[in-house]
């Protein structure tokens, strides 16, 4: 304050700083992706949560200091209820804390470890993932951030990014940093063929592929620096390291979701834009037509109904035994208004851009099991099976008719499984196009 302040200056100054405090609530992100809070800046968390790592952010002598600091916040994880902090930073919004997310099928042999096997670790520092792991365990919403993201993080923050990232936490025994802007990075060590560095290091995963290993972010004293291919120290994708997670399903600027309502029957499935086309990012679930897997209403909610191929085409069930030699072009079937079955044309441009879409495409989803995807796109694609003579393949294979025909009994069907992608047009031996059969359905928009 200055001298020249009178008092009556002073006291309303003081009633105008409490009048801002009071109003300032718990900042929480809602469902749009946006901060939903009334323009409060703050410096306090209004809950520490039970996520991992993350200290208290510090109290700033100035705004000045901390230029690039909007709003803070909580959110929860809907997966297992765990509160974790977050922080903008410029453009971006961070996870303030580490992941500590329990993957139960994944289990503690693999990933998803504690430092030392201790749990009281996994409360302060959060937890230890693989690489495989870390790329699809962001909660629903955020990613695991590219190491352009990172170094996006530290360009903002700039010189000694190290130390203005660091907590002022008396773990890091070759001194705290400042946590100038509430990111509260704990050094919480790293998995390598033992357990090492804790007190001492921090290691984030990035979602940037290095050779036979992946980009990993250093804090070391007040340094900030990478790590990217194998022969280094510490970035092979089976040691295991922290993870820090970044508001948005993708760090690609060229995707959005939405959502779309089929008026038929009022329900709502997920939309994702993956290039140029605009895709449901959910299997079609319109009661009047189909079956349920196992005919178990939960696999609908799941995974979506089955359809024989002239149900999908809305068209009379004869077309299942004969050609239909429908025109070129778009076919709306039962997608709902607005929207079409695909053609194998356009399931390939999809699968073009998606570059290795057999990862990129499957969902982060346990019921691939070991073969879950990155699901970088929001496409979701699940393991939801078919019905050939009886139900089969759920959990290791998702099938999804196209409008484009084969022969007289068969169609095209796009089909994901382990460790292929590819398609069926035509009847083989053992094999399964038939226009009779039952696979899922994807629409696009018109």
């Amino acid at each position: 304050m200055r001298k020249s302040l009178t008092k009556f200056t002073l006291s309303a100054s003081i009633m105008l700083a409490l009048t801002f405090i009071l109003s300032c609530g718990e900042h929480v992100l809602d469902d749009k992706d946006q901060v939903n809070s009334g323009g409060c800046g703050g410096d306090d968390y209004s809950s520490s949560g039970k996520g991992g790592g993350g200290s208290s952010p510090s109290k700033n002598s100035s705004s000045s200091e901390t230029p690039l600091v909007g709003e803070k916040g909580t959110f929860k994880d809907d997966r297992d209820s765990q509160t974790y902090k977050w922080v903008k930073i410029g453009t971006q919004i961070w996870m303030a804390q580490n992941l500590n997310y329990f993957e139960p099928w994944v289990g503690k042999t693999r990933g998803n470890k504690c430092y030392n096997s201790k749990d009281a670790n996994c409360e302060k520092y959060g937890r230890l993932y693989e690489w495989d792991d870390a790329i699809r365990l962001c909660p629903d919403g955020w990613h695991l951030p590219t190491k352009a993201e990172w170094d996006a993080l530290i360009s903002a923050v700039g010189d000694d990014a190290g130390k203005k990232l660091k907590s002022k936490s008396e773990d890091w025994r070759d001194g705290a940093g400042t946590d100038t802007y509430g990111f509260g990075a704990l050094p919480g060590g790293i998995l390598t063929k033992e357990f090492e560095k804790l007190n001492t290091m921090g290691f984030w995963w990035t979602s940037t592929e290095g050779w036979e290993a992946s980009c990993v972010k250093i804090i070391e004293g007040n340094n900030i620096y990478e790590q990217c291919n194998a022969w280094d120290d510490y970035p092979l994708i089976t040691n295991q390291s922290s993870v820090r997670c970044v508001k948005g399903y993708s760090s690609s600027s060229s995707i959005s979701y939405g959502e779309l309502t089929d008026k038929r029957d009022n329900k709502k499935y997920k939309t994702v834009k993956i290039g140029t086309q605009n895709w449901m990012a959910q299997n079609l679930n319109y009661a009047e037509k189909g079956i349920c897997y196992n005919s178990k209403d939960a696999n609908c909610e799941k995974y979506g109904r089955l359809y024989d191929w002239a149900t999908a085409m809305n068209v009379s069930e004869d077309y299942n035994t004969k050609k239909l030699n429908a025109s070129p072009g778009q076919h709306q079937g039962i997608c709902p208004d607005g929207w079409h079955l695909p053609t194998k044309s356009e399931w390939n441009i999809l699968i073009d851009y998606a570059g290795d879409a057999l990862k990129t495409l499957k969902a982060r989803n346990s019921d691939w099991n070991d073969y879950y995807g990155t699901d970088i796109y929001g496409f979701r694609a699940l393991p939801s099976g078919r019905l050939v003579g009886e139900f089969k393949e759920l959990y290791t294979g998702g099938f999804w008719w196209t409008s484009t025909e084969g022969d007289d009994e068969a169609a095209c069907v796009k089909m994901m499984e382990h460790n292929r992608l590819w398609e069926r047009c035509h009847y083989f031996e053992g094999e399964d196009p038939f226009k009779i059969n039952l696979s899922s359905i994807r629409c696009v928009e018109d």
